[in-house]
C-alpha cells in the first residue's frame, strides 16, 4: 500500500508540473532604454552638471563649487571620467562627516566620525543642497525624455504579448523611464490599475496575493513615483504613484529628514534611487516588495532574460547567480550590444564579462564553449544560456529565431 500511495504521489506531482504554467523573469537595465532616447550615464551628468551649475539654489548654498570639488576630485583618482552615480555617491557619504548635533542620541552619530575626516571643505547646507539637487535633476530628465521617444513601441508590445502568451511573465527593470508602460500599459506595478487624478498607495495585500500576475516592478523607483502629504492615506515619506508624470514631478522631491541607518547615518528619500549604496534603499516601501518578489521569481522562473544591463549592480547580480545556481538551471538569455561582437569583447574581460562568467554562470567564452550561429546569437552548447549581441532594438526587430533559441534552451 505504502508503495502505491508513494507511486500515486509522484504521479501527482508529474501532473502538477506539468500543468503548471511557466514562468518567465525579465530585467531590464539602461541598455534597454537608451535607444528609446532616454539619457545615457555621460547625457546624465553633463545635463546634471548643466542644472547644478545654472540653479540660484545651488548657487546660494555653494552646491555647485561642491559638484566641481567632487567632480575634480574623482577626475585625478579614477581612471575613467566620473559619471553622475560616483559624484553622487561621494556627495551623500560625505553628509554623514558632518559633526552630528549636539546632545544627539548615539543611535544618530555616525560611528566613522571620529575616525575620518572631511577635509573637501564643502558645508553640509551645499553638500543636501547638491544631492537634493542632483536627483530632481535626474527625475527631471528621464521624465522629458519619456514623452520624446522616435521610436515605434510596437516591436516592445510584440515582445511583451508572446512572453504573456507563453509564461506568466514578470518583468523587473532598474530604470526610471515608462517606456515599458507605454508598450504594455495593462501590466501590474502594485498599485491600483484605475487610473486616478491623484496620487496612489501601494496595494500590499493584493500585491501579495498577486504572484502570479504579468507585472512590470521598477526597483529602483520611476518617473511616476513621489511624495504626497502625511494623512491616513500616507505616511511621511512613503512612495506614491501619480499617473500623470508631469503632476508626479511635481512630487519628486521630498523636504524632510533622511531614513536611518543602523551606523547612526542616514540616506536622503529621493523617489527615484541612485548613487553606488542603493541596497539600503531598497528597504523601503514599496521597493522592499519589489526587491523581495524578484528573489521569489528568479528561484521560481523557468526562463531568465538579462536585457542591457551593464550588471554593476552588485544585490541583482547576487539573486541571479542563486537562481543560476539551481539544477536543473533554468536556461537565461543575455541581450546587448557589444561594437565588434561578444567573443571580441569577452577576450579581454570587462566588467559586465567577468559578471556574466562568474555570477550568471554564463560560459560562452569561445567556440569550445557555444555556437556562433552567424545571425546575432551564441548559444551555449550545453543548452544553458544564449546571447543577442546586437542591441535590444535589433533583438526586438527580429523576433523569428528567438523560438528557435528558446526550443534550443529547452523551451
Amino acid at each position: 500500500m505504502s508503495r502505491i500511495c508513494a507511486s500515486l504521489s509522484r504521479v501527482a506531482t508529474n501532473l502538477l508540473h506539468r500543468c503548471r504554467e511557466k514562468r518567465v523573469v525579465v530585467l531590464l537595465g539602461a541598455g534597454a532604454s537608451v535607444e528609446y532616447k532616454a539619457p545615457s550615464t555621460a547625457g546624465l551628468t553633463q545635463a546634471i552638471e548643466r542644472v547644478v551649475t545654472a540653479d540660484k539654489w545651488t548657487q546660494h548654498t555653494g552646491a555647485d563649487a561642491a559638484f566641481a570639488t567632487i567632480k575634480n576630485g574623482l577626475q585625478g583618482y579614477l581612471s575613467e571620467p566620473p559619471h553622475f552615480e560616483q559624484i553622487y555617491h561621494c556627495a551623500h557619504e560625505l553628509l554623514s562627516m558632518a559633526p552630528p548635533t549636539r546632545g544627539a542620541a548615539d543611535e544618530f552619530r555616525p560611528l566613522l566620525y571620529p575616525f575620518l575626516a572631511n577635509n573637501t571643505g564643502i558645508s553640509k547646507d551645499a553638500l543636501r543642497a547638491l544631492v537634493d539637487k542632483m536627483a530632481e535633476a535626474i527625475y527631471a530628465e528621464v521624465s522629458a525624455a519619456c514623452a520624446n521617444n522616435p521610436l515605434s513601441l510596437g516591436p516592445l508590445t510584440n515582445f511583451i504579448s508572446t512572453l504573456r502568451a507563453n509564461y506568466i511573465t514578470r518583468i523587473y527593470t532598474t530604470n526610471y523611464d515608462d517606456f515599458l508602460l507605454q508598450a504594455a500599459p495593462d501590466l501590474y506595478t502594485g498599485f491600483n490599475e484605475s487610473p486616478s487624478a491623484g496620487p496612489k498607495r501601494f496595494e500590499l495585500d493584493k500585491f501579495n496575493s498577486s504572484r502570479d500576475r504579468h507585472t512590470a516592478l521598477y526597483l529602483h523607483g520611476s518617473v511616476h513615483m513621489g511624495f504626497g502629504v502625511p494623512g491616513p492615506d500616507s505616511d511621511i515619506g512613503e512612495l506614491l504613484w501619480l499617473d500623470d508624470r508631469k503632476e508626479a514631478l511635481k512630487h519628486s522631491s521630498f523636504a524632510g529628514s533622511g531614513v536611518r541607518q543602523m551606523d547612526g547615518t542616514e540616506f536622503s528619500r529621493t523617489a527615484v534611487i541612485t548613487g553606488l549604496d542603493k541596497l539600503s534603499r531598497l528597504q523601503q516601501r514599496p521597493l522592499s516588495h519589489f526587491y523581495s518578489a524578484l528573489a521569489d521569481d528568479l528561484m521560481r522562473a523557468d526562463v531568465i532574460f538579462v536585457i542591457g544591463s551593464g550588471l554593476a549592480d552588485l544585490h541583482f547580480n547576487t539573486w541571479l547567480k542563486e537562481a543560476r545556481s539551481r539544477r536543473p538551471r533554468p536556461p537565461i538569455i543575455f541581450v546587448d550590444w557589444w561594437e565588434h561582437g561578444f567573443w571580441s569583447t569577452s577576450a579581454g574581460g570587462g566588467r559586465k564579462e567577468i559578471e556574466m562568467f562568474h555570477a550568471l554562470d554564463i560560459h560562452i567564452a569561445s567556440s569550445h564553449d557555444a555556437t556562433d550561429l552567424g545571425n546575432g546569437w551564441i548559444i551555449a552548447n550545453d543548452g544553458s544560456a544564449a546571447i543577442w549581441e546586437k542591441g535590444f532594438q535589433a533583438f526586438l526587430n527580429a523576433p523569428g529565431p528567438l523560438k528557435h533559441i528558446l526550443g534550443k534552451l529547452g523551451h
